[in-house]
């Protein structure tokens, strides 16, 4: 003969798994928040990523971005890497590959991002420490045009009078 379950037994086993969920750990939100701004800024929503950066830097943010969208264009964004030297302070590695508009080379940055914790975790700093210039508004020189047409394969043409030339 089967024993019906107690009341009190219902809502402990119904309470369970809320017992087990913990709130983000400071190392998650920020993951969080690196993720949202960086994704937001290489799809050109600089509006969305503005908003996770600090007061402060926000200016000098919209001008280290401004060409993105247009005079180049961010192909791929990955974080490489995440370090918390203080609760409150966090260091992210962000990778870029990206491409200016006026040339067809694939270019790869990589950023330094510094954020801190003050009511959500907001980027405070950021600088190239690695790869091609001219991702955060660094001023290149103007790319000149090549003389010479790529080739896959040069051929040589000789002609019926003896005289041949490379193409």
């Amino acid at each position: 003969m089967r024993k019906p379950c107690s009341l009190l037994a219902l809502a402990i086993l119904s309470l369970q798994p809320l017992a087990c969920m913990a709130p983000p750990t400071p190392a998650e939100r920020v993951t969080d928040a690196a993720m949202a701004l960086n994704v937001a800024a290489r799809f050109n929503q600089l509006d969305v990523a503005v908003a996770r950066t600090s007061k402060a830097d926000r200016s000098d943010f919209m001008k280290r971005h401004a060409a993105w969208g247009q005079s180049l264009r961010i192909v791929d964004v990955e974080m490489a890497s995440l370090s918390l030297p203080e609760p409150d302070r966090a260091l992210v590695l962000v990778d870029y590959a990206w491409i200016r508009n006026d040339e067809g080379f694939m270019r790869a940055t990589r950023v330094e991002q510094q954020w801190r914790d003050n009511a959500g975790w907001h980027l405070v700093h950021e600088k190239r420490v690695a790869g091609d210039l001219g991702l955060l508004g660094e001023k290149l020189p103007a790319v000149e045009p090549s003389v010479h047409q790529d080739k896959q394969f040069a051929t040589r043409t000789i002609h019926e009078d003896g005289t041949g030339e490379t193409q």
